[in-house]
Parts: structure tokens; C-alpha cells; sequence
């Protein structure tokens, strides 16, 4: 499912991600995540480019399997976390859990 909301994401120095808070929720993850790229969705950003200045068109995510560590449930599911524009912040893209799915389609 696509989410694209804000994350607040813990990394090793070496920038991999080892928990992520979402909503409230802490999330640890389980095993070495995946890296990988895709391209940004810039048609629907609303920044704008000026003159002379690039940007770039991939972006690098993270999947991850993790867990909840909060709410005392502890449903597991692959998530992709990837830092926003600009690098300051991170942004969860996507997340596929038995729990997310039976929120929506119970």
C-alpha cells in the first residue's frame, strides 16, 4: 500500500535504517535491509526548479522487514523508507503488513 507520509527513522553511520517510528509506533527491524532506487514522483511535488540547479530524479529506499514494538502487537510486514527532497527528512513510501491489511480490507 502506498503511504508517502513523514518517518522518523533511526540509521547505523553508514545511513542504514535499524527502527523507524510511524504514527506513534516504534518499528526494529529484523534482518539486513535491502537497498535499492527508484525515481521520484516530482509530478506530484509541489517544489519547484530554478534555473541551473539539478535535481535528481532517483531516489534511494530502503525495504526493510520490521516489526511493531508498540501497542502491544507485534505484527511484522515489509516496509520501504527512503529520505525525502532534499535529504533532511524520511518518508515512509510503503508498507505491506497482515495488520495494515486487515485494517483495510476486513
Amino acid at each position: 500500500m502506498q503511504i508517502n507520509e513523514p518517518v522518523e527513522v533511526e540509521t547505523l553511520p553508514s545511513g542504514m535504517p535499524i527502527r523507524f517510528t510511524w504514527r506513534g509506533r516504534l518499528y526494529g527491524v529484523l534482518s539486513t535491509p535491502e537497498p535499492w532506487i527508484t525515481r521520484r514522483r516530482w509530478w506530484n511535488e509541489h517544489t519547484r526548479v530554478t534555473p541551473g540547479n539539478a535535481v535528481l530524479l532517483d531516489m534511494p529506499v530502503w525495504r526493510v522487514e520490521a516489526v511493531s514494538m508498540t501497542g502491544g502487537t507485534f505484527s511484522e510486514g515489509i516496509y520501504d523508507v527512503a529520505r525525502g527532497p532534499g535529504g533532511a527528512t524520511w518518508m515512509l513510501l510503503s508498507a505491506s503488513s497482515e495488520e495494515i491489511d486487515q485494517l483495510l480490507f476486513a
